[in-house]
């Protein structure tokens, strides 16, 4: 096979590969260079949603299917919408994200994408393809491989099913999204349902668990029949697409790449440990690379553009999430009820200081933290 060289290649084309492209493109010094971006698939279908907090407007606003700024929150033990300002709660759905990608590829000529399908990558910057061979300077992989465990580690799964539904009248308040409704059943997890509507009659509805295990599919689907039927009413609705997925949830350490290969990505640590969350994160670990690459410096790779306490938050939450000693909904129902819940998210963001910290911490069960804390400590 021919090998052709390019300045960067971009493995995968998903959200970590195609923001990675953007944030490169709106380097005024980086725009020209020859840049390959690799998958296996036309990226042509709406494969999932992404949902995100912004306090302004992002390079991806043009996707934005829906946006809001109150949401509400629902424990069995307190129920309120909450504003959560300065953000917004953005969804943005994958095929809006990929038509947008792919038209800005089409107004650079330097940028060639390429089906293939990737057979292995290289620390010298070769990339082997099923079609063809291909170098770069650096390689940017967002390929998922679960990192090492070891006994001072913990893993959980986010995993989560949705259905966007249909109804022929109109049953959904759209200025009343749920961020997260803990009222289902927790059965020893974390489980919870958040509902997006996007117009009176439509809406996202998603059951999501934070567990060492995912569900059957039978399990997701008798869960969300449940809770369309008890706390929206609904007894009749089409569903129109569903989404699945797995996202891990772990504090073990990602590969920060070899030679030329840079992880990106939940590959690169952008997944936040203790919620799943990643989109926001690749965000910033994208812009990231991109700068340091602007200024001639070594791209930043894994989760170099986190700060440590953030990481020991993390593996506190995660232990206290794995042992149980406090159910779940009660760790959140702590947060939202005492606090202003843009300062909740402002912490999952990674954005607070110290002192907003201690008054985060200052509301949590002090019992369950400090022991988790402790025993974190001596691990």
């Amino acid at each position: 096979m021919d090998q052709t060289n390019y300045d960067y290649i971009i493995a995968g084309a998903g959200a970590a590969g195609l923001s990675l492209l953007c944030y490169l493109l709106a380097e005024e010094n980086l725009a020209q260079k020859n840049i390959l971006l690799i998958d296996q698939d036309l990226k042509q279908t709406n494969d999932r949603t992404w949902c995100f907090w912004q306090a302004q407007e992002g390079p991806f606003e043009a996707c934005v299917k829906s946006q809001w700024d109150k949401l509400m929150f629902h424990s069995p033990d307190f129920s309120a919408q909450v504003d959560i300002g300065p953000y917004k709660y953005k969804m943005l759905t994958s095929i809006a994200f990929y038509e947008h990608c792919f038209q800005l590829i089409e107004q650079h000529p330097n940028v060639v994408f390429k089906q293939d399908q990737i057979v292995s990558i290289h620390p010298d910057g070769s990339v082997v393809g099923a079609k063809n061979n291909y170098k770069a300077a650096y390689v940017f992989n967002s390929a998922f491989r679960n990192p090492a465990q070891s006994t001072h580690t913990h893993l959980l799964l986010q995993h989560f099913r949705g259905y966007f539904i249909e109804t022929d009248q109109p049953s959904f308040d759209v200025e009343k999204p749920v961020l997260m409704d803990f009222r289902v059943e927790q059965e020893n997890d974390c489980r919870f349902v958040y509902v997006l509507p996007t117009s009176p009659c439509q809406a996202l509805v998603e059951y999501t668990g934070f567990s060492p295990d995912t569900l059957e599919p039978a399990q997701y689907d008798q869960a969300l029949d449940k809770y369309i039927q008890t706390y929206l009413g609904l007894n009749e609705y089409r569903i129109t697409h569903v989404e699945s997925g797995v996202i891990p949830m772990t504090n073990a350490a990602f590969p920060v790449g070899e030679g030329a290969i840079v992880h990106i990505g939940t590959a690169g640590g952008a997944t936040k440990a203790s919620t799943g969350y990643t989109f926001s994160f690749i965000q910033k670990q994208c812009q990231a690379i991109a700068t340091k690459l602007a200024l001639g410096q070594l791209p930043v790779s894994a989760n170099r553009f986190k700060l440590d306490r953030f990481a020991v938050y993390d593996r506190i939450f995660l232990r206290v999430l794995t042992e149980r000693k406090r159910p779940s909904w009660l760790v959140f129902n702590d947060l939202f009820k005492h606090l202003p819940a843009g300062l909740i998210l402002r912490f999952l963001a990674e954005e607070t200081n110290v002192f907003e910290e201690f008054r985060l911490t200052n509301v949590m069960d002090k019992p369950t933290f400090i022991s988790a804390a402790l025993r974190e400590a001596m691990a």
